[in-house]
């Protein structure tokens, strides 16, 4: 909080209009500055600075206490002075403690909101102070309101048009920028008042922080030249560095005048997300919600397999002492002793935040108020329906204002004669749009295609039936669809329906041999569009990702070709687009990034048939350079593109769904004779056409 002798200040210069990107992912690149009013000016705050017509006397500018060399932490020098546990790792910490020495350098106001660029200390370590630049925004309203933190996910920054938003829906919030990247610009080109780690640095190297210490993210616990402790300990994660930065933005909140201190949540972003978890302990806090990170047991493999375990930056035999990762910097000890709200909010695909591990966090918890909501066959991209929730939840929570969430649907899971029985009955019915149940017997759950199950409805149960096979695994659970009151917003976009996930039930047999999917049914059909675009996602309705090729059930078979139909109008002239990645397989199986590219034209009916070597290797190539296997793609994305007027096609849209027919892998020639003739004819009947023969 600011000294009480400079609450005072002097208000100069008409007001800069803020640009709003608009993102439906937390990511936000585009220059804040740019493109805003030359006419409107920001307020500024400084040392007498001449700015044309803008003079700010010193004595009328936030001022700030120096700072001490006392450390924040003192330095462990034995081993026997680690904390082993999440619960001693944080127990003498008193984030209100040191004076925040606030500095605000500019301020913004439109359509009733007041945006700050500020900066606090987060604490002194080796000698230095650390201090984190942020936005403050709120609503102009006089009052006193919820608010919360906001942290951004690795390799981003705070964005002013993120916390205006916020404030439009009657929050606060201080958007840290704790990565360091430079903000503002085209206002401060020098970065002087952006993020300053000082001695340490939690962040990702120098393609971010213009300070970087390190060339690279540490989570490991040993000690370096840059740690806070010269021994092994928690303490020398950035993640703990983090977590604390965002337990002081937390105190820089219950002291803004336009805050209740009672009504404090905290929110982020993949890597946010994780600081999100960590802070969750935190007994200020109302309620928290993590998107897309956050999760309990990422060192874990998954089940049947020698993948899967992964700490961001390190290798986990880098990590130093495992046990004590898991049990003061894993989110999974933080979660058993969270005991305010949860909504999760994620992707069905999510590399960061695997679905698996979000359920497995949730059973930590010693309450059942959390929620999952999840959007279908993406990665690191929560959709409208999701990012609703955010707002929903900290309105229940924070504001105090009833929202009516419905509870995590009911459902039950029972496997009997090889059968599985699913079972689902949502609450609030009456409100139900649909219901989707999806299972999968593949355990990557990054690289898993969720297949829709059949289901019946018997009074007011779903029920799904679902085979089970001897030596795998298989993943369910259910996605509930819900209206809303009225159209709502949900962070830059707009919805009128919101989602909630089931829990998923798994069943991991003890004598799981992955290789049992050989002996699966296999079908080649990748798609035939029967319900649109349901198994891919899309997050421009025009290039359409999906994950089908993991499919067990999906035959793969070395030499099978893949053949796309497609339905073009008279005169139609298409650039049809294919791209391939194999990132997030096994690490034996990682093949890189593949693309092919040709142009289509005709009228009616007509098909491609692709080899593995029509396919050419993308730029980034993988250091293995191994060939391209159909069984290997994780993801395959088709884009079409009007040759004339260089347009993407919306391929969701009522123009565009008619076009693409069928994918699917067929057999070679020779054992698929039919078929090859068929097609032969089909495009010879199409030339008869073209030069008009009968």
């Amino acid at each position: 909080m600011m000294p009480k002798p400079f609450i005072k200040r002097l208000l100069v210069g008409s007001l800069l209009m803020a640009s709003v990107a608009v993102a439906q992912q937390e990511p936000m690149d585009a220059k804040p500055t740019a493109g805003e009013n030359p006419e409107t000016k920001p307020h500024y705050y400084g040392r007498n600075r001449n700015l044309g017509d803008i003079t700010v006397d010193e004595s009328q500018a936030t001022s700030f206490t120096a700072s001490s060399q006392e450390n924040s932490l003192t330095p462990y020098t034995n081993a026997s002075e680690v904390p082993q546990t999440v619960v001693d790792l944080w127990k003498d910490y008193d984030p209100r403690k040191e004076d925040l020495e606030v500095k605000t350098h500019m301020e913004w106001k439109k359509d009733g909101v007041v945006s700050r660029l500020i900066s606090f200390k987060v604490g002194t370590f080796k000698g230095s102070d650390a201090r984190i630049a942020a936005y403050y925004c709120f609503p102009d309203n006089g009052e006193k309101n919820p608010a919360f933190v906001w942290c951004h996910g690795g390799a981003q920054r705070a964005h002013r048009n993120r916390g205006h938003g916020f404030a439009t829906q009657g929050f606060a919030t201080v958007d840290i920028n704790w990565l360091g990247r430079p903000l503002e610009t085209d206002l401060d080109p020098d970065n002087t008042w952006g993020t300053d780690w000082g001695k340490i640095d939690p962040c990702h190297g120098g393609n971010f922080y213009p300070k970087a210490l390190r060339n690279d993210w540490k989570s490991s616990l040993h000690p370096d030249e840059y740690s806070v402790d010269s021994i092994m300990s928690p303490r020398n994660s950035n993640y703990f560095i983090l977590s604390l930065a965002g337990r002081r933005a937390l105190t820089f909140l219950e002291q803004q005048p336009e805050v209740d201190p009672d009504k404090l949540g905290f929110a982020g972003y993949s890597m946010g997300g994780t600081i999100t978890a960590m802070t969750a302990i935190d007994k200020r806090l109302k309620a928290v919600a993590p998107f897309i990170g956050g999760t309990a047991n990422r060192y874990q493999n998954y089940a049947g397999m020698n993948s899967g375990g992964v700490i961001a930056g390190s290798a986990i035999d880098d990590i130093g002492d495992l046990n004590l990762y898991k049990n003061t910097i894993d989110p999974g000890a933080y979660w058993k002793h969270v005991s305010v709200p949860v909504m999760f909010i994620t992707s069905s695909n999510d590399f960061h935040a695997t679905l698996d591990r979000i359920y497995q966090s949730m059973d930590l918890l010693p309450h059942d108020n959390w929620r999952v909501t999840c959007n279908m066959h993406d990665n690191h991209s929560p959709g409208p329906e999701q990012w609703v929730m955010l707002d929903h939840w900290f309105k229940q929570y924070l504001a105090g204002v009833e929202q009516n969430t419905p509870a995590t649907p009911p459902s039950t899971f029972e496997i009997e004669n090889n059968t599985a029985h699913f079972t689902l009955t949502p609450a609030q019915q009456e409100r139900l749009v649909d219901v989707e149940i999806y299972y999968s017997y593949a355990p990557n759950t990054i690289t898993r295609f969720w297949k829709k199950a059949e289901a019946t409805k018997e009074a007011n149960t779903w029920k799904a039936e679902l085979p089970v096979y001897p030596k795998l695994p298989l993943y369910t659970f259910a996605l509930c669809r819900y209206t809303l009151p009225e159209e709502s917003r949900a962070f830059m976009a707009r919805t009128k329906t919101f989602v909630l996930n089931s829990y998923e039930h798994t069943h991991i047999p003890g004598d799981i041999d992955l290789t049992a999917f050989d002996h699966l049914p296999k079908s080649g059909l990748i798609d035939d569009f029967s319900n649109g675009m349901a198994n891919w996602s899309s997050r421009d309705q025009a290039s359409f990702k999906t994950y089908k090729f993991q499919d067990p059930e999906l035959d793969t078979s070395p030499g099978n070709k893949l053949s796309i139909t497609l339905d073009l109008k008279q005169g139609q002239e298409l650039l049809i687009s294919l791209d391939i990645d194999g990132r997030y397989n096994d690490p034996d199986k990682e093949i890189g990034k593949f693309h092919h590219t040709r142009k289509v034209s005709g009228n009616g009916p007509q098909t491609i048939l692709l080899e593995t070597s029509d396919f050419k290797k993308g730029r980034n190539k993988n250091k293995n350079d191994r060939p391209l296997e159909w069984s290997k793609i994780t993801t395959f994305t088709i884009t079409l593109t009007d040759d004339k007027t260089k347009q993407k096609i919306k391929l969701a849209s009522p123009e565009g769904s008619g076009i693409l027919k069928r994918v699917e892998l067929v057999k070679p020639y020779a054992d698929n004779v039919h078929y090859y003739q068929a097609m032969e004819a089909g495009a010879a009947k199409r030339e008869r056409e073209r030069s008009g023969s009968k």
